[in-house]
């Protein structure tokens, strides 16, 4: 998963929520030099945190962002599957099933996480307080 033009005009407040929703960026998912999924305007600060959490869990299941930007849950999948992690979207069905190892599926979001926290950093924004509570 990675990301372009983060995008902090709509930012009116310093609330946690604020930066999850108000900044946000167009997204890609890519996979074996594919891109599999693309959605603009995406709230990354906020699937951050999600994965962040869903990292963090020892218990951890299937995950399915649920976002305060989208009425849908899903908007972005991991599911465990016999064969392996399968990525999903909602919003894109026809996506080609490709099963990932846990490994690929952790170094995806921690990756994805890192970058929000250095371009929040930029931003004069403490990652800690908007990713971390």
């Amino acid at each position: 998963m990675t990301y372009d033009r983060l995008d902090s005009s709509e930012l009116r407040g310093t609330t946690q929520a604020d930066y999850l929703i108000a900044l946000d960026a167009d997204l890609q998912v890519v996979a074996a030099h594919q891109a599999l999924y693309e959605e603009p305007r995406f709230p990354v600060v906020e699937l951050a945190r999600s994965l962040r959490v869903w990292l963090a869990d020892p218990s951890r299941g299937d995950f399915e962002f649920e976002s305060m930007s989208f009425e849908e849950v899903g908007s972005i999948a991991f599911r465990q599957t016999r064969q392996g992690w399968v990525f999903g979207s909602i919003f894109a069905s026809e996506l080609p099933p490709m099963s990932l190892e846990w490994a690929d599926v952790e170094l995806c979001c921690r990756q994805l996480i890192s970058r929000v926290e250095e371009d929040l950093a930029g931003l004069g924004i403490n990652p800690g307080e908007v990713l971390r509570q």
